[in-house]
């Protein structure tokens, strides 16, 4: 009797109590025409070099208007995660691989939008620019299929510049190419960069085995054997394999005494070459079949007996999207934390007003703006054709430095947003947590930073002129001197901005004298602080020279305070301290 009344007076205490809902975010309802920098920036851009942006802002707006669509398509690859199904009924092996119909639609939609097909097929000018503005609408809420749609621009910019070196290549003394052979790489280019869902495909890239991760040179085991019938089949394990769904993908392996790289067709059915021994179990993107696999003479496409030189397009590209997801990533969650902060109060005002959640707002929407100008810098210096300016070098650093500095800022701007929604943030079901898990990847694939520091350090250390090349584009972007992409030809700022720009530009000039001494130095422990300091440098410049463009007082507020509060110290490491701390 007791539980009874009890449970009685529980429930007629409750049904007098108020019930309090929390509103929660809500997604854009045009991604493009709500975005606090994009539009500028190619605003910008096109008019700084004289071109019309009508046809991209109309395409832009258009697939903006569709976010809350993609939104739905991604919480939906989320909550249904790949299966791998190794048995039929029967007994009898068939590893297939199950992904839900959000994740099909949403290759379906990148196919239909050209979001690879753009930068190889679109006769716009600065089309690159395009499909990174694009990339960054998309792929916060792509469920994931950024991952495949990188591999597969990788794969194409590849096989596009291996057959450009073939095309006038006879097949006498040529040991790799024949008429058939260009003809089964014109296919493939063809399909990975199609408009037409039902012909694309998708690309993986198949180089981690279980002896080490980046140092692909001395870990690869996979050989390729020439059979007798003059097929090459490839044999051995690749460990970390993503969007295993894939049609192709490019693949290393040891084929007579040399690491060579091999195109190779996944079967459509299973017939034993390509064994799936498990689906990776893994803290994000969980939406994304990534695999280890089992190569048991799968057939393979010679494509270059130097494979580790012949891949490093499909790096630069891949590196290049890594970044475009990090703006993502955090242009997203920096729009859903401005919007709930209008709709939820405490301490008696909305939390927009509260001075301290003011600035973490203003923190945040900082650095998606450095990471956003950061990454349309680096596509366009990536895309010069006629250097204004020495910017191999250029390219060769900022690569590795833009991808270290858009993940680890990424991370980090993304935990702070999620704090911004209180418990909310922390909650599984409220689908925010899922966003921080998922950019935790972004340091690590494509090489890690420590690795991606060393390759910087290497690219420094080849040519004495390097570092001072670095500085002195930043350095030129922050005056005013040089565009975004090292143009030449730029607007005068208004006197009025001039003077608004001053401490940003003071701030970031000071700070460039302890990176050049750094570099340098040439002190390998220094490696990722200095890459760090490198990147916000890039990113301090890129927002300086959209705010001179625009005159924009956001945009200049932008600059000054990324300026005043993220370029990293260059404090010396002590080696001595390093070696004790770790031998005690």
């Amino acid at each position: 009797m007791y539980l009874i009344r009890w449970a009685w007076k529980s429930t007629s205490v409750i049904s007098k109590c108020q019930i309090h809902t929390i509103s929660p975010p809500q997604a854009s309802t045009n991604a493009f025409r709500d975005d606090s920098v994009l539009p500028r920036v190619l605003s910008a851009i096109y008019q700084q070099r004289g071109e019309s942006h009508e046809i991209i802002n109309n395409d832009l707006d258009r697939f903006g208007s569709t976010y809350k669509i993609l939104n739905y398509l991604a919480i939906e690859c989320e909550q249904s995660p790949p299966r791998l199904n190794r048995l039929d009924g029967w007994g009898g092996r068939v590893d297939e691989v199950n992904t839900c119909t959000a994740w099909k639609e949403l290759h379906n939609i990148a196919s239909e939008e050209g979001l690879v097909a753009i930068r190889h097929h679109s006769s716009m000018e600065l089309k690159e620019v395009w499909q990174t503005v694009k990339l960054i609408l998309f792929n916060a809420v792509s469920g994931m299929v950024s991952c495949p749609l990188a591999m597969t621009d990788g794969a194409a910019t590849t096989l596009t510049k291996i057959l450009q070196k073939h095309q006038n290549c006879g097949n006498d003394g040529c040991s790799i190419c024949s008429k058939e052979w260009k003809n089964v790489i014109s296919t493939a280019i063809s399909n990975l960069t199609s408009e037409e869902p039902d012909r694309f495909w998708t690309s993986g890239q198949w180089m981690t085995e279980r002896a080490g991760g980046s140092d692909v040179t001395a870990s690869t085991e996979t050989t390729a054997i020439r059979g007798e019938d003059g097929v090459i089949r490839l044999f051995g394990n690749k460990f970390y394999t993503s969007a295993i769904d894939c049609d192709v993908s490019l693949a290393l392996a040891r084929y007579e005494g040399q690491l060579a790289l091999f195109l190779v067709h996944l079967p459509k059915e299973y017939d034993g070459t390509v064994q799936v021994e498990r689906l990776k179990d893994k803290l994000g993107t969980r939406q994304l079949p990534t695999a280890e696999l089992t190569l048991n003479g799968l057939p393979g496409i010679l494509l270059a007996e130097k494979g580790i030189a012949n891949i490093i397009p499909m790096l630069q590209v891949t590196r290049l999207y890594n970044a475009i997801s990090a703006t993502s990533y955090v242009r997203h969650v920096s729009y859903l934390a401005q919007n709930f902060a209008k709709n939820r109060s405490a301490f008696g005002a909305p939390l927009n007003q509260l001075p301290l959640h003011k600035v973490s707002l203003a923190k945040l929407e900082t650095a998606y703006r450095a990471l956003a100008v950061q990454s349309v810098d680096l596509t366009l210096i990536l895309s010069a054709i006629k250097d204004p300016a020495p910017l191999h070098n250029v390219s060769r650093v900022l690569s590795a430095v833009v991808k270290i500095h858009t993940a680890l800022v990424a991370v980090s701007a993304i935990r702070d947003g999620l704090e911004t929604f209180g418990g909310a943030g922390y909650m599984e079901d409220t689908g925010l947590p899922g966003m921080f898990r998922d950019a935790c990847v972004l340091p690590v694939w494509e090489g890690t930073c420590d690795v991606l520091s060393s390759e910087m350090s290497r690219a420094l250390s080849r040519d004495p002129d390097a570092g001072s090349q670095v500085v002195e584009y930043i350095r030129r972007l922050a005056e005013g001197s040089r565009g975004f992409g090292g143009y030449c030809h730029v607007e005068k700022e208004e006197e009025e901005t001039r003077g608004e720009l001053q401490s940003a530009v003071s701030d970031l000039t000071t700070y460039l004298p302890s990176l050049q001494e750094a570099m340098d130095a040439g002190c390998v422990y220094m490696g990722r602080t200095l890459a760090m300091g490198v990147g916000a440098a890039h990113a301090g410049a890129a927002l300086i020279a959209l705010a001179r463009q625009t005159g924009d007082k956001s945009d200049v507020a932008a600059a000054r305070m990324w300026c005043k509060n993220n370029l990293p110290s260059m404090t010396r490491i002590d080696i001595a301290d390093i070696d004790d701390i770790l031998n005690p």
